[in-house]
């Protein structure tokens, strides 16, 4: 499985819908935990998550890093464009900076490292580029990948 993972705002759901309109199966990964009841509010269990036989190929969330991954690729951004992103829906400055700090630390990337090689993580920085170029360079990422994972 691969993991499509990245702080919100980085545009981890939108590319979901465009591998799904490419029939690429992608699925957020709250809609499964809350499928099977282990979602409470906003909070997911992690570990009945990696314990639920995901169906799917590709599955995309801020915690995605987190499961059974066989590759994970982690989507920034420019911090400017970020930051517009999360005042659009409504986040506190408090936690625009947590997940801001999460970035700039590399959070997710060593999050990963503690269940993946570091050969197995794959890091996309979308640096303002438009949507399509960085969805493509995804496509093309994945389409690599599944060839090593058949």
């Amino acid at each position: 499985m691969i993991c499509i993972s990245g702080i919100p705002g980085t545009g981890k759901t939108t590319i979901c819908k465009m591998l799904n309109d490419n029939n690429l199966r992608c699925v957020n990964l709250n809609s499964i935990a809350d499928e099977n009841g282990i979602m409470n509010g906003d909070t997911v269990n992690i570990d009945a998550l990696k314990r639920i036989d995901i169906k799917y190929d590709i599955v995309e969330s801020h915690y995605s890093h987190l499961i059974n991954c066989d590759y994970v690729i982690i989507l920034r951004d420019d911090e400017d464009i970020l930051i517009n992103r999360m005042r659009k829906r409504g986040y506190s400055d408090s936690k625009i900076n947590e997940n801001l700090d999460a970035q700039r630390s590399d959070t997710i990337y060593y999050e990963a490292l503690d269940h993946l090689p570091e050969n197995h993580i794959f890091i996309i920085n979308e640096n303002s580029r438009n949507i399509n170029s960085v969805f493509n360079e995804v496509l093309n990422l994945i389409l690599s990948l599944n060839k090593k994972v058949n």
